[in-house]
């Protein structure tokens, strides 16, 4: 279901503050510090400019990812062919950490297909015109990377353990 321009649900609304937070804490230098994002979630909880007080689940969000950003920067990293984070729009990172936490934290609450459509309808508004497509690839290749045996057994706080056929060569495989 595609999102028109400032009609979310509560749910997507929720998600985008969360984004919007992460951006921030993004753009100040806080998120590879849990205590420093949590802090600052704590501030917009107080204070904030917005018309409505932050929603529970841009809360739950917030800290689920303080808990697990490196695990969830390690996903996107993997999967984010071509670039790496830091060289991606600062708002689609922040929205795919969202994406990702619901799919590793919270998929019996939010269907990994639905957390990607919202990430999705989100970037179509915030981002740049190849942002959706991108995004779209990236937490569907998130999505499939979890749905993978090799990682089920690992659990949500581990490190995932690598697909073996990720470091290899494809064009070394092709030529044999």
């Amino acid at each position: 279901m595609a999102h028109q321009r400032g009609k979310y649900t509560s749910r997507t609304k929720a998600r985008k503050r969360a984004a919007d937070i992460l951006f921030e804490a993004d753009q100040k230098g806080l998120t590879r510090n849990p205590a420093a994002l949590r802090g600052l979630l704590s501030e917009r909880q107080a204070l904030t400019s917005a018309p409505s007080p932050l929603p529970e689940y841009s809360v739950r969000i917030i800290e689920g990812i303080s808990d697990d950003l490196p695990g969830v920067d390690r996903l996107l990293d993997r999967h984010a062919k071509g670039a790496g984070l830091d060289r991606l729009p600062a708002v689609d990172v922040a929205v795919m950490r969202v994406a990702v936490w619901e799919m590793l934290h919270n998929a019996e609450e939010v269907p990994p297909i639905t957390a990607i459509d919202e990430a999705v309808a989100i970037v179509k508004d915030l981002s740049t015109d190849d942002s959706p497509a991108y995004v779209n690839a990236v937490l569907d290749a998130v999505r499939k990377s979890l749905d993978n045996p090799w990682h089920k057994e690992q659990s949500a706080k581990d490190t995932p353990v690598d697909n073996p056929t990720d470091d290899w060569d494809d064009e070394a495989i092709d030529e044999y």
